[in-house]
């Protein structure tokens, strides 16, 4: 008894273990036989048959009959079933989880549907179709009739795009109706003018559709004109009827175009009619060879309107107008910034040691000394202002004051540190010590950056600096009186000097001047004539636009060391220090020269120039400025407001 029991529990512990499994697909064909059954009975058999999980709306109610001759696999036994849900008035909508809605029609085409993705004939889906030729308004007034009811077609806004939503199965269709629709079925039509411009053909052609309303001043009643001018010639595109009676239009106008005038007046925009003249001419003077016609052909510029004058025969006006169209174009800038970068510093060490020592009355040594000539201040000047005495204001000329000056511009010339001690021994001889040291270091770090707008093919220069007086001659009349002296004005600071020349590629070649001097000083303390420092680069390079090049550069460094000393007491070990005086300088220089060009084709590029600079101006002012205010934003909004307000003349 009781292991009936227990075998009882472990049947029971199976049956609820496959009852909590889930439903499988049959692998095996099945025939399908359903006469007047329930709907979900229906639903029920189809998910023990794939497997699919569905989800049925409450709505979803009737009676279903599908007979089948044959056995159906899984997949055809779910499309019957998809088509049998159609017949009823249900769809079945796939979900992002991976199982099925199954809802009445009319709400199938709001549900969830994968876009652009192949499922099956039955469900609805969501098609995007681009447009390349046909309009988007064309379209939707050709699909809507042929979309399912509960389906939709729009149009995007701002794109020639469809969003169709249908079922599958009519979603091939729309296809072949787009496919077909979406047709590039215009024709080309060049018409070659004979008496008018193509250029002002084009231009009366959209005056035309400017005023009939066409909203594209480039295309009229349904073409699209482009002018040639090196050939003279019209291009029309459009459908074929459109095209022909735009041909026709243009060759009616240039028919009625002949002109008789013997000269034509051609306003330039761009190009300056002086520097043209001299092509034009050579060129009306080839053209005239070999013609009939007895007058001879001439062009002439007028200053005042820069606009060329042309006297010649019909023909050769027009070849002529040609050349002047091709030439008179908004040629492109060329913004040259340089950078000029020199970092310098130079150290000088001097130590050294004066001794002298001067016999009294019966001293046999009347005089030993040392003395170097970059040793300051000088010992013996110091020395003779103190033995001699007196000097009388009476006699500017004396020893004795002469001395003193002496001493006094070797003190005001001594640097460094200087210590020093003297005396007068018993017997009268005087004595004196002077130890001078002096280190001197100088940095500097120069940074220069120029720039210059120049045209191009067209040379510019640019300068910031001072001119200073250079003497060139001197003269001097009787007994050193009268002196007489020539000077010339010479340009100290930055210059830059280029000629850039734009390539088709976009490279620019330039022709570079870049020179920065300065004033050194003087070549001796008590001269007048100055010392200037140059750096200049003179050369034509290669340059992308907006790329940072080096022209060039030096990296120099100068050791400069210097020892006099006492012969034999100079060399002693440890007190030879006391017999000479070192001196050791050291230069280092490192300088470099930068370009950056940058292509200026139009008002936009010139406009975010401008506005970069202006933006840096105005910043730096501000932060200087206690308030921060820029006084050069006010000096331009005080321009705009006098250039923008209209004056009252009455008050």
């Amino acid at each position: 008894m009781f292991a009936f029991a227990k075998w009882i529990a472990a049947s029971l512990a199976v049956l609820a273990i496959l009852a909590a499994q889930p439903a499988r697909a049959q692998t095996q064909d099945s025939v399908v036989n359903f006469n007047q059954a329930d709907i979900q009975t229906v639903i029920d058999d189809v998910s023990a048959v794939t497997g699919y999980t569905f989800i049925v709306e409450p709505s979803v109610r009737g009676r279903v009959t599908i007979t089948s001759q044959t056995p159906l696999t899984p997949a055809e036994y779910f499309q019957v079933f998809l088509s049998t849900m159609r017949v009823h008035g249900y769809v079945v909508v796939p979900t992002a989880s991976g199982a099925y809605q199954i809802v009445p029609d009319q709400a199938g085409a709001r549900s969830v549907s994968p876009v652009n993705s192949g499922i099956r004939g039955d469900q609805y889906a969501t098609e995007v179709i681009h447009l390349q030729h046909a309009t988007s308004q064309d379209a939707l007034a050709v699909l809507r009739p042929i979309v399912h009811a509960q389906g939709s077609v729009n149009a995007a806004q701002g794109s020639n795009v469809l969003v169709v939503v249908d079922l599958a199965e009519n979603m091939q269709r729309i296809r072949e109706v787009v496919r077909d629709l979406d047709r590039d079925t215009s024709v080309f039509e060049l018409v070659e003018l004979e008496n008018a411009s193509a250029a002002e053909m084009s231009v009366i052609i959209q005056r035309l559709n400017a005023r009939s309303g066409g909203g594209d001043s480039a295309s009229a009643n349904g073409v699209t004109i482009a002018p040639l001018p090196s050939s003279n010639t019209l291009l029309i595109r459009g459908s074929a009827q459109a095209v022909r009676a735009m041909a026709a239009l243009v060759r009616r106008v240039d028919v009625a175009s002949v002109s008789n005038q013997g000269f034509r007046v051609v306003y330039l925009n761009n190009a300056d009619g002086e520097m043209l003249l001299p092509i034009l001419e050579e060129m009306v003077g080839a053209l005239s060879e070999g013609s009939p016609d007895d007058r001879r052909p001439t062009v002439a510029h007028h200053a005042p309107t820069n606009s060329l004058v042309i006297n010649a025969s019909v023909d050769v006006q027009r070849e002529v107008e040609r050349v002047i169209h091709q030439l008179d174009v908004r040629r492109p800038q060329v913004l040259v910034e340089g950078i000029i970068v020199e970092i310098s510093d130079s150290a000088a060490r001097e130590l050294g040691v004066q001794m002298m020592l001067a016999g009294g009355d019966d001293s046999t040594t009347p005089l030993a000394f040392t003395r170097y000539s970059t040793a300051s201040p000088d010992l013996l000047a110091l020395s003779g202002a103190l033995a001699v005495p007196g000097g009388t204001t009476d006699d500017p000329d004396s020893t004795a004051d002469a001395l003193r000056e002496a001493a006094l511009a070797s003190l005001l010339g001594a640097r460094g540190a200087a210590l020093g001690l003297g005396g007068e021994l018993g017997n009268g001889a005087l004595f004196g010590l002077v130890l001078n040291a002096v280190e001197n270091d100088v940095d500097s770090n120069v940074l220069a950056t120029p720039s210059i707008l120049a045209m191009d093919n067209e040379e510019a220069s640019f300068i910031s600096g001072q001119e200073i007086p250079v003497t060139t001659g001197e003269t001097l009349g009787d007994n050193n009186s009268n002196p007489f002296r020539t000077i010339e004005r010479e340009e100290v600071g930055v210059k830059l000097m280029v000629r850039p020349q734009i390539t088709e590629g976009g490279t620019v070649r330039l022709y570079i001047e870049q020179e920065v001097s300065s004033i050194a000083g003087t070549v001796v303390s008590d001269s007048t004539d100055l010392v200037t420092n140059k750096r200049r680069v003179t050369t034509t390079v290669l340059a992308d636009n907006g790329e940072i090049i080096v022209l060039g550069g030096l990296i120099q460094q100068d050791d400069d060391s210097s020892h006099s000393r006492v012969p034999v007491l100079g060399d002693l070990p440890a007190i030879g220090h006391l017999f000479g005086s070192r001196t050791r300088t050291t230069r280092r220089t490192n300088l470099m020269i930068f370009i950056r060009p940058t292509i200026i084709r139009d008002a936009a590029d010139m406009r975010a120039v401008t506005e970069g600079r202006y933006d840096y101006i105005t910043g730096q002012q501000r932060l200087s400025h206690p308030q921060g205010a820029s006084s050069l934003e006010a000096l331009v909004s005080m321009m705009n407001a006098a250039t923008t307000q209209p004056l009252d003349l009455e008050d």
